[in-house]
């Protein structure tokens, strides 16, 4: 019994001691493990630092895009209003050139007939003018003709100066007895025999 006793007492001590050591070693683990759960837990917290840095940096990357998209359409409406713009200028520019061009041509028609008609109306102004340049001059002999015969009848009837004769009495001393006409439709006038006969047309007058 006294033999067991100390036996006993070792294997409870040695049990007691390996329960004590293996209570210390899995606490140390323990430890170790704590210790590298917050190792790996401080590791976490920097790369989630680090990811929500960068994070903040994509999303400041992605708000100057965007706000620079916005300037870029912004931008690009411009340019489509301008080239709009561009292109109706250019339709008015041309629809403007079109009709100068037409009223050019029209100024040109215009003045072609303008110039046509001056010319026409110079022309009939010319004839005109001969025409009554020849009725004067028909008219004036006319007259020239009338003093002759008045000249000749005063001669024969030996009629005074004063003495104003009727057309029958000189229509004998005129070419087919008759007194002529004047070609303008003027009216004569015999006058004395110390006056010159007249005509009613301005400008018939026997010098």
């Amino acid at each position: 019994m006294k033999t067991i006793l100390p036996w006993l007492l070792a294997v409870v001590f040695g049990a007691s001691a390996g329960a004590l050591y293996f209570s210390s070693s899995s606490k140390n683990e323990e430890l170790n493990t704590l210790r590298q759960q917050v190792q790996q837990l401080d590791g976490l917290r920097s790369q989630l630092a680090d990811v929500q840095k960068q994070a903040a940096d994509q999303a400041d990357q992605i708000a100057s895009m965007q706000k620079d998209n916005q300037e870029l359409l912004r931008l690009r409406g411009q340019v489509k209003q301008l080239g709009d713009e561009k292109a109706q200028l250019i339709k008015q520019i041309a629809a403007a050139q079109s009709q100068a061009e037409r009223s050019q041509a029209e100024i040109q028609q215009v003045q072609a007939r303008a110039s046509e008609n001056a010319k026409v109306m110079a022309e009939q102004q010319i004839l005109q003018l001969k025409q009554n340049q020849g009725a004067a001059n028909v008219c004036i002999n006319n007259l020239r003709m009338i003093d002759g015969a008045k000249q000749q009848w005063a001669l024969e009837h030996q009629k005074g100066p004063d003495a104003v004769p009727q057309p029958q009495e000189i229509a004998p001393y005129l070419p087919n007895a008759q007194i002529p006409q004047c070609p303008a439709g003027g009216r004569y006038t015999l006058n004395a025999v110390n006056r010159a006969p007249t005509c009613s047309i301005p400008g018939h007058v026997l010098q």
